[in-house]
C-alpha cells in the first residue's frame, strides 16, 4: 500500500469519526427531549424494558454488519448511560446535598464554636484496643516499614482465611486474600478486575453512594434495583432477571445493608444469587458489617451459597474500630486475585507492614467484638424505640450494621433541604437519603454515638418534624 492510499482511508476514517461524533448530538437532542416528556409526565428516567428493546436491535443490526457482540453491547450501554445522565441531571433542579457535604458542613459548625449531634457518618466512638496500637508501634520501632509483597503478609493473608474458614466452614487458602486499603479501595479493585468499560454493574437500592461513584469514575454504567420500604427493602423475585441486558456483568450485595439495616436471610440469599448466576452475573458481595448482625454471630454470607463467580469484600475498619487505619481485604479464587494484586501494586505499592501487623492481632480480638457488637446493637434498638413514638415516621427495624433509615410523612418532604435546615438550625446531622437512590422522604441515621447523645438528636429530629419545617 501506497503513501498516498494510507492517507486517502484515514480521511476517509475521519470522516466517518466526524459522522459518528455529529449524530451523537443528534442522539443528544433527542434524549433531551425525552427527559422534558419524561419530568412533565412524572415517569422515571430509567425504563430497562426500552433498553432491552434498543439493545437487541442494535445486537441484530451489529450481527448483519460483522460487528463484535461483546464490543456492540458495551458501546449501547455507554450511549444509554449517557441518555441517562443528562436526562437526571435535566429532573434534578436543585442541587442534591448529599452525605459529604453534609459531614464537612458539620465539621465546620464545629470549629465555629457550635454543638452538633453526629447522627450521619458511620464511624463507631470506639477505636482499635491498646494492644492493636501497641503492635503497631511494636512493629514500627523494630523496622516494619519497608516495601513487601503486593498480595500483603503471609501471616495476615493465613490469619484471614483461617477466620472465614472456622466462622463459615470453607477451606479459604491464603493465595485466595488480598490486603487493600480499606474496603473502598477492595470495591474499586474488584469492579475493575471483574468488567471493562460499558458494562453494567447492577446494584440494589437504597445503597452506599460509593458503588455509583467508582462503577461511573471507572466507565461503567451503575444500573439501580430499587427496594422500598413497604416490601421490606426486598429484591422481588424476577426483578434482577428483568434489568439485565446484554451489558450486565456485576451484581454488588450488600448485606447487612447500609443504609436501611436488612440482611437477608440464607434462603433469601440463595434465591437471589441463583437468580443473578441464571443471569450470567458475578457477584460482589461486600460484608464489611457481617459481625453487626442482630439475630447471630454473624450475617449469612455469600460463601455458604456459592463455591465460585463471586468475590467477597471485608474491612477491619467497622469489626474492630481500625477506620484510619484503612486496612480490608478481597477474598476470591486465585486469578482473580492474582489480577487484583497488580492492580494495587500500581495504585500503592503495597499496605504499610505496621498496619498489616496491627490487623494481624485485631484478628485474636474476639472478645472486644463480641462487646461493640452489643453495644450497637443496644443503641440501634433504643434509636428504633425513639422513632417509633412518632407517628410521622416509619422505619425498618434492622437486623445489622449501625444504620436505621426512616421514612419521613410529610408531603413535600425533600431530605437534602431538610438535613440542611436541621443541621443549621437545630445543630443535628443526618444523612440525606437522597445520597442513597431515589428516596427523597428517608434520611439515614447512624447509631454509633453513646445513648445520651442520640436520645438529643432523635429528641431535635422529631421536634423538628413535628414544628412542620417548610421545605
Amino acid at each position: 500500500m501506497s503513501g498516498a492510499e494510507l492517507t486517502e482511508i484515514r480521511e476517509e476514517i475521519k470522516k466517518v469519526t466526524r459522522e459518528i461524533l455529529r449524530l451523537a448530538a443528534k442522539r443528544r437532542e433527542l434524549s433531551l427531549k425525552i427527559g422534558d416528556i419524561k419530568s412533565r409526565q412524572g415517569m422515571d428516567v430509567l425504563d430497562r424494558r426500552v433498553e432491552a428493546e434498543l439493545f437487541n436491535d442494535a445486537l441484530k443490526f451489529s450481527e448483519e454488519h460483522g460487528l463484535d457482540k461483546d464490543f456492540t453491547s458495551r458501546l449501547i450501554s455507554l450511549i444509554i448511560s449517557e441518555s441517562a445522565r443528562i436526562q437526571v441531571e435535566r429532573a434534578w433542579k436543585t442541587e442534591r446535598i448529599g452525605l459529604r457535604e453534609i459531614f464537612y458542613m458539620a465539621l465546620e459548625l464545629e470549629k465555629s464554636g457550635k454543638k452538633i449531634t453526629r447522627l450521619e457518618i458511620g464511624e463507631p466512638d470506639f477505636t482499635a484496643s491498646l494492644d492493636v496500637v501497641e503492635e503497631a508501634c511494636k512493629a514500627l520501632r523494630e523496622g516494619r516499614s519497608r516495601y513487601l509483597s503486593s498480595y500483603g503478609i503471609f501471616e495476615l493473608r493465613k490469619a484471614i482465611a483461617e477466620r472465614l474458614n472456622n466462622l463459615y466452614r470453607v477451606d479459604f487458602k491464603p493465595e485466595n486474600i488480598l490486603v487493600t486499603s480499606g474496603g473502598v479501595m477492595a470495591i474499586y479493585i474488584a469492579i475493575q478486575v471483574l468488567s471493562r468499560i460499558g458494562d453494567e454493574v447492577l446494584v440494589p437500592e437504597p445503597a452506599w453512594p460509593l458503588y455509583r461513584e467508582i462503577a461511573e469514575h471507572l466507565g461503567r454504567r451503575y444500573v439501580p434495583l430499587k427496594t422500598d420500604l413497604e416490601d421490606k427493602w426486598t429484591v422481588k423475585p424476577g426483578r434482577l432477571s428483568m434489568n439485565t441486558t446484554p451489558a450486565s456483568r456485576l451484581l454488588i450485595l450488600n448485606y447487612p445493608n447500609n443504609p436501611t439495616g436488612r440482611t437477608l436471610s440464607l434462603s433469601e440469599l440463595r434465591n437471589l444469587v441463583e437468580e443473578a448466576r441464571e443471569s450470567g452475573l458475578t457477584i460482589i458481595s461486600d460484608e464489611v458489617y457481617a459481625h453487626y448482625y442482630f439475630h447471630d454471630r454473624y450475617a449469612p454470607s455469600i460463601v455458604q451459597v456459592l463455591d465460585e463467580g463471586y468475590v467477597l469484600v471485608g474491612s477491619f475498619s467497622k469489626t474492630w474500630g481500625m477506620t484510619g487505619y484503612r486496612m480490608g481485604y478481597l477474598v476470591g479464587d486465585k486469578e482473580f486475585i492474582e489480577r487484583a494484586a497488580k492492580i494495587l501494586g500500581l495504585i500503592m505499592t503495597c499496605i504499610p507492614e505496621f498496619i498489616q501487623r496491627a490487623a494481624l492481632k485485631a484478628l485474636s480480638d474476639d472478645e472486644n467484638v463480641v462487646k461493640n457488637v452489643e453495644e450497637i446493637k443496644k443503641r440501634v434498638r433504643y434509636m428504633y424505640s425513639k422513632l417509633q413514638k412518632n407517628n410521622l415516621i416509619d422505619v425498618y427495624p434492622s437486623d445489622g450494621t449501625f444504620y436505621l433509615f426512616p421514612k419521613i410523612k410529610m408531603s413535600g418532604f425533600n431530605s437534602s433541604e431538610f438535613a440542611l435546615k436541621l443541621l443549621k438550625e437545630y445543630g443535628v446531622a443526618v444523612a440525606p437519603g437522597s445520597g442513597f437512590g431515589e428516596y427523597p422522604q428517608h434520611i439515614r441515621l447512624s447509631a454509633v454515638k453513646p445513648i445520651h447523645e442520640i436520645d438529643e438528636g432523635i429528641e431535635k429530629l422529631n421536634q423538628a418534624i413535628q414544628e412542620n419545617i417548610q421545605l
